[in-house]
């Protein structure tokens, strides 16, 4: 027998070690896939669980009929209609040997429509793939026609065998029952976005094919009117066939929201806007307006010129509608001026400087203020407008007539106490601005929190916000006092801009004085205002210096009637003035309208200023290269204020000659002076409408709309009729010390007197007393 050979050992031990490796490699193996085994059967167990689940449970969804919105009558302003939809069911044509393209082919035969839209109809949205497409389940029938004829839902209900995965049937759809009115606050709906889907579908419950609000109310209160989708989940094979039923969610009808906007007082402003912008015979293309409750803060209405009907996006905008409704040629109708737009005041804001002038600046009501023609600042001269001149006045008087001069005065002093344009040594003291403060106090220059998206903030720039716009726009003066304004046409206006950048370019961190000065009569460039600002600014003036957030809803309430979130009104903050100072100011402007020489006297001359007294204040704001912005803002009654109305007009003329007679004509359709009114009385309904057992609401009763006033026994008041006829008979007046809410309705009866008209003669001498205003009832019957 041989002896081993060395080399044998060292093949024993290479054999051995190649046997240690292997085993170490396959049991390393087995760590790894344990390892990961573990973590995809323990660590991420539920998710695969659910990835599994997904892949063979589809998702068809039952959109929830969308809430109504309504207006503070429960009028409809929003609603839901039965539409007949013909749909396809891709699941169905998809398995068919051609694909379905002779289903699709017979059915654009029957519905008007040619082969390849309806082709286009049922694709599925992606990024190659725009609409109209179809954004939702694979598994959902596609609606390809809205609103047929029964004929046309006929032909393919009683014909299943030449239209195979096509069905008929009812579906609800958003109407605009008053097509335009509204429009800006009412907004739209949209198909979900990819981006809201990924953000913050699971949060909303959010499909594929969902609506959602984009703008406007829809959008703010998306929420509580969408309700919940009724899902049913399908059972697949893999194959993509329908096997069976996993669960089934039948929908949630969603809220339905109450508005403080009232029809009647909105289409009043809307039309007296578009007969105004009419009467210029198209040299202005916009126009705004706002009514507010100056004891709440609630919008009764708020429109913008041009406006559109938001029934363009039911069922996708086209691009064309789209790029129209967005273009400034057009006015831009998707853009609301009355609170996403802004411009300088006028005269309007000069009741906010007399509010300063005589919290901060030490004026007096029974002082006398020169206003002559013109006034001297460095090397500016600013002109009354038209030259006018009255000589020695009181701020009462100031703001009848609109003295430019006495204001200019009062923040050119101002301005130079705070240390003018502060280019000297310093160290200088902090400026006190009243101007720029008071202006912030009353809600300029912030968003006033309406419950809509997008609202502008406008601007009121003090002393370090005039520096960081130079800061940010520097570069760019300098660029243009060298290189000038080419696309300028008119070579003189062309080199004042360039004049005008040159300075900037220089000095323009500098607070200039003839800007801060112009900054008190509601002109230049430190300040810009919305209407809906200027609104709550008066509306403040008129309550007594309490700045309310405005809401265009009162409640969100349920399909059965119960009050889900009551919109109760939003202190916003406080104007910092006396009492006796704003009382001083609303007789002033209350002499705008009525006493010889106010600037809106001729326009009101013919109004029944004994019963319903109107304050007001007339605002002429220049545009470089435009059209003087017509502004009126006024409140009423101006002894007891309930409403404000605003309009403002761009490119159009002075506030008397535009706006003021706009306003006139909405106080006439609120009152009813002339014809009907739109809020009978005067006031706005204090109760919320009621639902009725179909899920409608019911017009508001009358004794929910009169409250007894304090001190009238109710045994003494009863209130008969509904919202159209209105009437009310008093039979005890004895204890009555205040019951200026008789003045709700337009019939009224006291003991002695007739059904209607005034008092009887033992009655007459105690009605304008005891009962302030019931005379404003005279002569007017129900609507």
């Amino acid at each position: 027998m041989r002896a081993p050979w060395p080399g044998d050992r060292s093949l024993d031990d290479r054999v051995g070690l190649r046997l240690l490796v292997l085993r170490v490699l396959v049991i390393s193996l087995l760590v790894t896939l344990g390892a990961r085994l573990w973590a995809l059967q323990v660590l991420n167990g539920e998710h695969y669980r659910q990835v599994a689940e997904t892949n063979r449970v589809r998702d068809v969804v039952t959109p929830a009929p969308r809430g109504l919105i309504v207006d503070d009558q429960g009028r409809a302003l929003v609603r839901n209609r039965t539409s007949l939809v013909i749909s396809v069911n891709r699941s169905v044509t998809d398995r068919q040997k051609d694909s379905g393209r002779a289903v699709l082919e017979r059915l654009s035969g029957v519905i008007g429509v040619p082969p390849a839209d309806v082709t286009r109809r049922i694709q599925y949205c992606s990024a190659s793939v725009k609409p109209p497409c179809w954004n939702g389940s694979p598994y959902q029938p596609v609606p390809v026609a809205k609103d047929v004829t029964p004929t046309q839902a006929l032909a393919v209900i009683e014909h299943p065998d030449r239209f195979p995965g096509v069905s008929a049937e009812l579906q609800a759809v958003r109407e605009y029952p008053y097509t335009f009115l509204a429009a800006h606050e009412l907004g739209y709906l949209s198909p979900v976005t990819q981006e809201q889907l990924d953000s913050d579908g699971g949060r909303h419950g959010y499909h594929n094919n969902s609506l959602v609000g984009v703008a406007g109310l829809e959008y703010t209160y998306d929420t509580a009117l969408r309700g919940s989708d009724g899902v049913q989940r399908l059972e697949v094979d893999r194959f993509g066939r329908v096997v069976g039923t996993a669960s089934s969610t039948a929908p949630r009808s969603g809220d339905n929201l109450v508005l403080s906007i009232d029809v009647g007082v909105q289409q009043a402003v809307e039309q007296t806007l578009r007969k105004t912008l009419d009467s210029l015979g198209g040299r202005a293309r916009t126009a705004s307006g706002v009514v507010l409750d100056v004891r709440t803060g609630h919008v009764i209405a708020m429109a913008s010129l041009p406006s559109y009907d938001p029934s363009v996006f039911v069922g996708g905008v086209s691009e064309a509608d789209y790029q129209a409704l967005s273009d400034p040629a057009n006015g831009i109708p998707l853009l609301s001026r009355a609170y996403q737009g802004s411009g300088a005041p006028g005269s309007t804001f000069k009741a906010v400087s007399t509010i300063t002038a005589l919290t901060n600046l030490g004026a007096s009501t029974a002082g006398n203020y020169d206003c002559g023609p013109s006034l001297q600042i460095g090397s500016q001269t600013f002109h009354n407008f038209e030259g006018s001149s009255a000589g020695p006045i009181t701020l009462h008087q100031a703001l009848v007539i609109s003295c430019d001069v006495i204001f200019d005065k009062f923040a050119y002093d101002a301005w130079l106490a705070d240390g003018g344009l502060r280019n000297g040594r310093g160290p200088y003291p902090t400026a006190n601005e009243y101007f720029v403060k008071m202006a912030r106090a009353m809600g300029f220059g912030s968003r006033t929190g309406v419950d809509l998206p997008g609202e502008t903030s406008g601007s009121v720039v003090g002393r370090d916000g005039a520096k960081a716009i130079w800061t940010q726009l520097k570069d760019s003066y300098c660029r243009r006092a060298q290189n000038g304004y080419p696309e300028v046409t008119d070579p003189a206006k062309a080199e004042r801009f360039r004049q005008y950048a040159a300075e900037a370019c220089v000095d323009g961190y500098l607070y200039n004085g003839g800007a801060s000065t112009q900054f008190a009569i509601g002109q230049g460039q430190y300040l810009s205002v919305s209407p809906l600002q200027l609104a709550v600014a008066y509306a403040a003036l008129a309550n007594g210096g309490t700045v309310y957030q405005p809401t265009l809803a009162k409640a969100v309430i349920s399909p059965d009637g119960r009050v889900v979130t009551p919109v109760t009104p939003k202190v916003a903050g406080r104007v910092p003035a006396a009492p006796e100072t704003l009382a001083y100011i609303r007789a002033a402007l209350h002499g705008v309208t009525s006493e010889t020489g106010g600037t809106a006297t001729g326009v009101f001359a013919d109004w029944p200023n004994d019963t319903i007294p109107i304050a007001g204040k007339t605002g002429t704001a220049e545009v470089e290269g435009a059209g003087d912005t017509s502004w009126f803002a006024s409140f009423a009654p101006a002894n007891d204020p309930q409403f404000v109305v605003v309009v403002t007009i761009p490119d159009s003329g002075t506030g008397a000659e535009y706006a003021a007679p706009a306003v006139k004509a909405i106080y006439q359709s609120i009152y009813g002076v002339g014809h009907d009114a739109a809020l009978p009385g005067g006031t706005p309904p204090a109760a919320l409408p009621k639902m009725t057992r179909d899920g409608m609401f019911a017009p508001t009763a009358l004794s929910e709309r009169f409250v007894v006033p304090s001190g009238m026994p109710s045994a003494g008041v009863s209130a008969t009729g509904d919202a159209t006829t209105r009437a009310l008979v008093v039979t005890d007046v004895t204890d009555v010390t205040d019951v200026a809410d008789v003045s709700l309705l337009t019939e009224w009866r006291l003991p002695g007197a007739g059904s209607r008209g005034e008092p009887a003669a033992a009655d007459s001498g105690r009605c304008p007393t005891q009962i302030s205003r019931c005379p404003a009832a005279v002569g007017r019957g129900p609507p």
